[in-house]
């Protein structure tokens, strides 16, 4: 089903990543999600019949036929991939010694028309929206489950019956210009997809040449690799649960064919909210291998970042590069990738596995036990620098049982053949000390065991490369505390829910931090920045355990993403609190109707306080007093709109008045209180400012401030700031 909105109109600051899939990208032609029901037969890939092996029957599953959120497109479909990853890049010139990237924003299928905008809830559906819309810019909508071996419309389960009828009938691909994103339901359970290998791109023929000798004739011929024919670029997969399939009938015991994403030939890719398991077949049901990678970026994939999410229970996990020097002719000089805020637990090995590329891995969590695992499986070995690769693993954090200090070089990280390997602020905390002792202290850094030469087996040369975006690494702990709440799918879009963070044993939990600058995208949400742990805050020098900042009486600064799982959520005390009151909420409702979802708040007549001391009252005689001096000073207020503004009246910024009076007799500053009032519909999309100045000379006390619509008018806010010197 298709829908009547759009995402609105945004500029860029660089290249739409769109604009780069033209002739040299065409829909990839092989018909997926067409079951052929055959025979299992032998073939050159060594897939046996003998090998053949049904999969585990699973439960009923439960088929959703209602989109809980009635079409409504918000962030989680219309943003564009935030700035800071490698996926913001583009080959401009150069060789693979010597190359220029160029900026680009992965605008993945943002630019649809409405009716290039679906809603499906099953296989067919899915694999009908692919076919009609191809290259052409396009958003999916996930609801509910979807199993690819479901057929009529979910009708009826039919497991694959051999290797082929699993590789066509059982596969996805995802051409260029595709946001697909999952829609959570009103329970907060996120939009899951089983069954099936999503593929973006592939290593495909041109025409009658094969995929090796057609690319290396190309460029023989000096002709632009960026140019070769079947690149598949531009797309965003977002906030779906992904379970990695059942291999029926693998190569052999030990090796399966089938992952959960494979990223192949594919550029500008962004992967951003997934969790990936073995969700209902996991390898305990089998004695030998049944699945292959969870997530494998290859085959000349380059520019791609993975970021916010949940991989665990699997085996094998992560290739970034499958093969080394007989894959120099697709992977040198290419696979730059990024991976940030990764939830690596209960894995065997592959976090990730590397060849040829750059990689940047920062601010991840490897979670998991060399002893019997509780959940997933025995970890084995993590990241592992290989041929030709070069790697900076950034402010990493490891929680493990079983491994001790003296055993993590060779386990955390390893590798062979790579060109350089730089670590900075791994930290490392388990339940043993080097003399088998129980553990009493906090997390330790083992960066310098992690990258000496003998342990990777890498010569010990710095890598020689920065990363060319702007970022901000979050100290090792910050990091595990934010991947922890907010890591995996589920945790954005409308519905959204999120984690609750583990105490650890107190110690030396901080590590250098990078020094980097945070940017993100300007038409991002404030879910995709890295950066700030905190939902609020008010800048200053002392701090609250909330993630509020303030001294009383010295700031006026304050910034707000509305990151709160709800309206009533964000009106608590425990999504912000007064940084020196933490029983007074840091905002309070006084009148209309709020709605949080997204990261976005629906300000439909609505009235707030924010970080106001007085009366909990909603009169107009609450006692005027809050958190901010900012009398005598010049102030500018930001806001960001996601939703533009609709109906009749005023949207305002009041200062010490909570009532919708201007001149009410509990504000100091009398007539001069509403500071901001402009009209609702002049609010386009986008960024709006207003600086103002108040001097009431007879006020010296501390201030708060009152965001309001007025009854009939509308408003949805990305965010809002101010800022006062």
């Amino acid at each position: 089903m298709t829908g009547s909105a759009i995402c609105p109109a945004i500029s860029l600051a660089a290249v739409d990543a769109k604009t780069l899939t033209g002739s040299s990208t065409p829909f990839q032609s092989a018909v997926y999600g067409i079951r052929s029901y055959s025979a299992p037969v032998k073939d050159s890939n060594g897939h046996d019949p003998a090998n053949y092996k049904v999969a585990p029957k699973l439960p009923t599953w439960q088929f959703a036929t209602v989109d809980p959120t009635g079409g409504a497109l918000t962030s989680l479909e219309c943003d564009v991939a935030p700035d800071s990853g490698w996926h913001t890049y583009r080959r401009t010139s150069g060789t693979a010694a010597t190359i220029t990237h160029g900026k680009v924003v992965v605008t993945g299928g943002r630019n649809a028309a409405a009716n290039r905008i679906y809603t499906v809830f099953n296989g067919q559906q899915l694999i009908a929206a692919i076919n009609e819309a191809q290259n052409e810019p396009k958003i999916i909508r996930v609801v509910g489950h979807i199993d690819l071996r479901m057929s009529d419309n979910n009708g009826t389960f039919k497991e694959y019956t051999s290797y082929l009828d699993q590789k066509f009938g059982g596969s996805i691909m995802i051409p260029s210009n595709t946001t697909l994103v999952g829609i959570n339901g009103t329970d907060g359970k996120p939009a899951r997809i089983t069954g099936t290998t999503i593929l973006v791109g592939s290593e495909l023929a041109n025409g009658a040449i094969d995929a090796e000798t057609g690319f290396k004739a190309w460029i023989a011929a000096g002709k632009d690799g960026e140019d070769y024919p079947t690149w598949t670029r531009n797309v965003i997969i977002r906030n779906l649960a992904i379970d990695t399939p059942w291999d029926v009938n693998p190569e052999d015991s030990g090796n399966a064919y089938a992952d959960g994403v494979t990223i192949s030939r594919a550029q500008n890719i962004w992967v951003d909210h997934v969790t990936i398991t073995d969700g209902d077949t996991p390898d305990s049901l089998a004695s030998d291998t049944r699945h292959d990678g969870a997530l494998d970026i290859v085959r000349g994939s380059d520019y791609v970042t993975v970021s916010s999410s949940f991989i665990g229970d699997h085996g094998k996990v992560m290739l970034v590069g499958n093969g080394d020097s007989g894959r120099a002719w697709s992977d040198a000089g290419r696979l730059h990738v990024t991976l940030n805020q990764i939830w690596w637990k209960g894995l065997t090995s592959r976090l990730p596995l590397v060849r040829f590329g750059q990689l940047h891995t920062f601010n991840t969590l490897m979670e998991g036990t060399t002893g019997t695992a509780t959940y997933g499986h025995k970890f084995e070995g993590g990241l592992d620098v290989r041929y030709q690769s070069s790697v900076f693993l950034e402010n990493s954090f490891h929680y493990f049982t079983g491994l001790k200090p003296k055993e993590v070089c060779g386990k955390l990280s390893g590798g062979k053949d790579g060109l350089g390997f730089r670590v900075t602020g791994a930290q490392f905390i388990s339940d043993k000390t080097d003399d088998g002792k129980a553990w009493t202290g906090g997390p330790i850094d083992v960066s310098a065991a992690l990258a000496a030469a003998a342990c990777a087996e890498v010569p010990a040369a710095d890598i020689a490369w920065t990363p060319p975006y702007a970022y901000t690494a979050l100290d090792a702990n910050s990091a595990r505390v934010k991947i922890e709440e907010e890591a995996g799918a589920g945790r954005v879009g409308m519905f959204s829910t999120k984690g609750t963070a583990r105490s650890i044993a107190s110690g030396s939990s901080s590590s250098t931090s990078s020094s980097s600058s945070s940017a993100t995208s300007s038409a991002s949400s404030s879910t995709s920045s890295v950066g700030s742990s905190a939902s609020s805050s008010v800048a200053s020098s002392a701090s609250s355990s909330t993630g509020v900042s303030v001294a009383a009486g010295v700031t006026g600064t304050w910034t707000e993403s509305f990151s709160a799982s709800n309206a009533s959520a964000f009106f608590t005390t425990a999504y912000a609190a007064q940084p020196d009151d933490a029983g007074k909420a840091m905002y309070r409702k006084t009148g209309g109707t709020a709605t949080v979802a997204s990261d976005v708040l629906t300000m439909a007549g609505l009235r707030f306080t924010v970080g106001e001391r007085g009366s909990t009252g909603t009169t107009a005689t609450s006692t005027p007093g809050g958190i901010f001096t900012i009398n005598g000073k010049t102030c500018t207020l930001t806001i960001d709109v996601g939703v533009a503004g609709s109906g009749t009246g005023n949207f305002q910024l009041a200062v010490d008045n909570n009532s919708t009076s201007n001149s009410n007799s509990s504000s100091p500053h009398g007539s001069n209180s509403r500071v901001v009032d402009v009209a609702i519909g002049t609010l386009t999309v986008g960024t709006h400012s207003w600086t103002f100045a108040l001097n009431t000379p007879t006020y010296s006390g501390g201030s708060f401030f009152q965001l309001r619509t007025e009854s009939s008018a509308t408003i949805g806010l990305n965010s809002a700031s101010l800022s006062c010197n």
